[in-house]
This record gives structure tokens, sequence and C-alpha cells, in this order.
């Protein structure tokens, strides 16, 4: 077993309540991967003993950065995202008088914004580029421009 595998395996343990419930997916980057781990202790510790039914419903790659979705037992957040091509926007809803939940929305975007310079492989400096209708972020060894098949060893299950 690889170390980043290792890594998120532990992370799992330590909190089984962020990777059980419903969720539609839950892809974790390798390169992404500390940010992620610091992001899910940091919601711990804000949750302490009142874990509220916080998952996470949906962790992906869009826009060539790192997204993270969740849901908690009183809310259900509705997380809508688009892009012009010359930036992303976003609105959420769902969030108004929960204050515990705003600020794992903010752990969570603060994580997903450092995920913006860090290549989605090795963690390493990265911009976010356009191939063809697909974005990503990799530095030049792992750029999909090199050959190989960098990209789909990034992500870990």
């Amino acid at each position: 077993m690889d170390e980043e595998i290792e890594q998120l395996t532990e992370l799992k343990q330590r909190f089984p309540y962020m990777f059980s419930g419903p969720h539609i997916g839950l892809d974790i980057y390798r390169g992404w991967l500390s940010d992620f781990i610091n992001a899910c202790e940091a919601i711990d510790a804000l949750l302490a003993e009142d874990k509220r039914g916080f998952h996470w419903k949906q962790t992906k790659a869009k826009y060539g950065f790192a997204r993270y979705y969740f849901d908690t037992d009183a809310v259900r957040t509705l997380r809508l995202s688009f892009s012009d091509g010359k930036g992303v926007y976003e609105v959420t809803k769902g969030l108004d008088g929960h204050d515990i939940e705003q600020r794992i929305n903010k752990i969570c975007n603060d994580a997903e914004q450092a995920s913006m310079t860090k290549c989605i492989v090795c963690g390493g400096s990265a911009e976010i580029k356009s191939y063809g209708s697909w974005a990503v972020c990799a530095c030049e060894k792992h750029s999909p421009d090199v050959p190989g098949n960098h990209l789909k060893s990034a992500v870990l299950r």
C-alpha cells in the first residue's frame, strides 16, 4: 500500500462519521490530500462532541480544483457553480442561520482555494490550464500534455 492510500485509510478510521452516510462519490486526489486531511481535522475540532450528522456528500475535482460538498442533519446545501471561461462563479444556498455549517463551508472553501495552485498528482506548484473543455491543475511533469497516465493515478478511493 502506498503512503497516500495509508493516509486516507487512517483518516477514514479517525473520522468514520465523515465518510458514512449517503454520498454520490468520494474522490480524493493525491496532490490535495494534505489539505483535505487538514480540513477534516479542522471540521472535527469545530464539531467537537456534537457531530451534527456531518458527512461528505461528494468530493471531486471540478473546473480544475478540489470541490468538497457536505451535509449535516440541519443543512442540505445547494451549491451552484458555473464558468464562463474567465472564472468560476458560485452561489451557495441553505447556510443562513447555521453558524457551524457556515464555518465548515469556510474550511472547505479554504481547502478548495489551496488546490488551485497545487498539482492534483504530486501537490507541487501548479496552475489550472484548459485542455479542450477540460480544466486541470497539474505541474509540468504531470500535465496532460506529457505522455503517461499521470492523472489516473492521482485519484484515491
